[in-house]
């Protein structure tokens, strides 16, 4: 199961990481606002940002095609940084979005800070009970092995859709309701 668990937020991690690959304005922006004093550097934070795009991708494969006690504690690393972003954000005043998959209108709430240290606890019972090469995802048959792929599927895209889709949907019915 745990290996179900820390390939799903390896997954969502190599996910979030291509996305700021690609993209990576918005999580540049968030970065500027939660440190004012560098909006000069903007561009700088645009080269940083996708350094830690590749570091996510890097780190998101080396727990499912490697496995074992160091990326899961890269993994665990990554979502520490993340929780902690991520609730200095949601602590703000207004809506601030993370940029986590290049996307600007995603203000971070309970749900991201959640999911977060939901992954950062993965990782940290991954690296106690180390995680096997391809998660233990290919150890019980073919039937086992399409279910467990399916569920690290489900739960990744569970996970963006908490971070994505969950505020945005409760954006709308704020402003439903206040009209």
């Amino acid at each position: 199961m745990i290996g179900s668990l820390s390939a799903a937020a390896a997954v969502l991690l190599a996910v979030s990481g291509l996305a700021k690959l690609r993209s990576p304005a918005p999580a540049a922006a968030m970065i500027t606002t939660l440190l004012p004093a560098t909006r000069r550097h903007r561009s700088l934070w645009t080269v940083a940002v996708r350094a830690g795009g590749t570091v996510e991708v890097t780190v998101g494969v080396l727990v499912v095609a490697v496995g074992g006690r160091l990326p899961a504690v890269l993994l665990g690393a990554c979502y520490l940084v993340f929780a902690a972003v991520a609730l200095r954000l949601a602590s703000r005043a207004q809506d601030t979005s993370c940029g986590c998959f290049g996307r600007a209108a995603s203000p971070v709430g309970f749900a991201h800070v959640a999911l977060d240290v939901v992954c950062l606890a993965v990782a940290v019972i991954a690296v106690m009970r180390p995680v096997p090469t391809g998660a233990g995802l290919f150890d019980h048959g073919a039937v086992m092995s399409a279910t467990a792929c399916g569920q690290v599927v489900l739960l990744a895209w569970l996970g963006y859709l908490a971070i994505t889709a969950l505020p945005a949907l409760a954006s709308a019915r704020r402003l439903e309701a206040a009209q």
